[in-house]
């Protein structure tokens, strides 16, 4: 009993102690609300959007938090160690009440290097959701598809993945992520946004500054119906647990793509994500013989467009490689080929050279070569020099179809100089120039099958080569 009392007695005498010190005497020229201000970091975040855009490694980050202030002068406090983001990016609004709050400034302390603070002056007191937004590099995201053509390569699966790769430094848990698509017409229009009037006679640097800037604003342009100035993006990220699908917007000549549902983009990971599937995707098969281009053998290509014709999506492909495959019909896949592949707009056509195919067999030889209309130096000393003439070539071309169906081939002959080319009447279809030196034509063969046609080259050689182009003739 007496050590309780004890106990008891040391406490008392240590609250006693505890109890603060009457405040000291405000500084010359302090004020009431200068000396009440105190320094708040800011609380987690209740919702992060990340617009990832991949040109000028730049991703425009918005966050949403929740802050208690105060009446009068607040101090916010926001670091970002260890991470890339931009500090003279950082920008601060309040969602609510935003009449009621007003930032007077922001400070840089130098003892304190990655770390800012704003003075926040509020008539409000109580809990207010505020929007911080920045750019920050090191995010970036890649696209790549899968297409799987069924054993008789009537009709495939067409599947777009999209991957984020986070080395900000950062995470982003529970982010509502979108995807820039479209790079070249928005760098033109980011920098036409951010170049200021000047006079014909300056030269003015285009500096990052503008830059960030000008993407802040093209992008702010991308805000869903309802959502621009408001917060409410925030709610939308929030979704039922399921695979992410991913929700395009065409915004003039460049789309964002929204990943549904919230995402998890941890620093120093990367995440694959569903961008779309389509299925029963219709393609032709067509083969090409050009022997400048592809070498000696022809080759087979896969071509179809992305278009709701061929039952492909209704937006445009980012760049990305195209990996292709054949199902065997026996539970497995077949490799064809991976292809690198550009920004494909909508109704564009894609054409993936799948290889050569040794069921189809081209030959070309030369039947006879007949020279005549001789041109001469005429000039003294004797005998007179030849200096020109023509020379007649005709070739059998010969095509051997292995394969249990038929097929289309497309041929081009590069012929350098003054050439008048023609072909068997009825052997060819849709004979033409492609450029001024390289006839065109295609043929159809028949299931196992070969067909054999003839063609003719009449060449100017010598003085008597008048221009360096072909011509067609009947």
């Amino acid at each position: 009993m007496k050590l309780s009392l004890t106990l008891v007695l040391v406490l008392l005498l240590a609250a006693v102690a505890a109890e603060p010190a009457a405040p000291a005497p405000a500084p010359p020229g302090a004020t009431a609300r200068s000396r009440n201000i105190d320094l708040v970091t800011l609380p987690p975040r209740d919702a992060v959007q990340l617009t990832i855009y991949n040109s000028e490694d730049m991703t425009l980050v918005k966050e949403m938090r929740s802050i208690t202030f105060k009446k009068g002068v607040n101090r916010l406090q926001f670091s970002w160690a260890n991470t890339l983001i931009d500090p003279t990016s950082v920008y601060f609004r309040p969602v609510e009440h935003d009449a009621d709050i007003e930032v007077l400034d922001t400070t840089f302390p130098a003892d304190r290097p990655q770390v800012l603070v704003w003075n926040v002056e509020s008539k409000f007191e109580g809990q207010v959701k505020v929007e911080v937004s920045y750019f920050t590099s090191g995010i970036s995201w890649s696209a790549d598809y899968v297409m799987i053509t069924d054993p008789g390569e009537t009709k495939a699966g067409f599947d777009g993945y999209v991957t984020v790769v986070n080395n900000s430094g950062e995470d982003y848990e529970g982010a509502q992520v979108r995807l820039v698509v479209g790079v070249i017409n928005l760098v033109e229009k980011i920098a036409q946004l951010a170049r200021p009037p000047m006079p014909k006679t300056e030269a003015k640097p285009y500096g990052g500054r503008e830059l960030q800037e000008a993407t802040k604003l093209a992008l702010s342009r991308a805000e869903p119906a309802g959502e621009a100035g408001g917060g409410t993006w925030a709610m939308a990220a929030k979704r039922p647990a399921a695979p992410p699908k991913i929700v395009k917007e065409g915004l003039s000549e460049y789309f964002i793509f929204t990943v549904e549902g919230e995402q998890t983009v941890k620093t120093g990971w990367s995440q694959r994500m569903v961008s779309f599937r389509a299925k029963d995707v219709l393609f032709d098969v067509l083969y090409r013989y050009r022997p400048h281009q592809y070498g000696p053998r022809p080759v087979r290509f896969f071509i179809l467009a992305n278009d709701a014709d061929h039952k492909m999506g209704e937006s445009p492909l980012p760049d990305g490689i195209i990996r292709v495959f054949r199902d065997n019909g026996r539970e497995g896949l077949s490799f064809f080929a991976a292809q690198s592949t550009k920004y494909i707009p909508i109704k564009e056509k894609i054409e993936l050279n799948v290889g050569t195919d040794n069921q189809i067999v081209y030959e070309r030889v030369v039947l006879d070569l007949a020279r005549q209309n001789f041109l001469y130096d005429e000039t003294p000393p004797p005998p007179a020099r030849v200096v020109g003439w023509e020379e007649t070539r005709k070739w059998q071309e010969e095509v051997r179809n292995y394969r249990a169906k038929p097929i289309k081939i497309e041929i081009r002959h590069v012929l350098p100089g003054d050439v008048e080319f023609g072909m068997e009447a009825g052997q060819a279809q849709g004979l033409k120039l492609f450029d001024f030196q390289t006839p065109e034509y295609t043929m159809d063969v028949p299931a196992a099958t070969k067909r054999k046609y003839l063609s003719e080259g009449l060449f100017h050689l010598g003085t008597a080569q008048k221009q360096n182009q072909v011509r067609l003739k009947p």
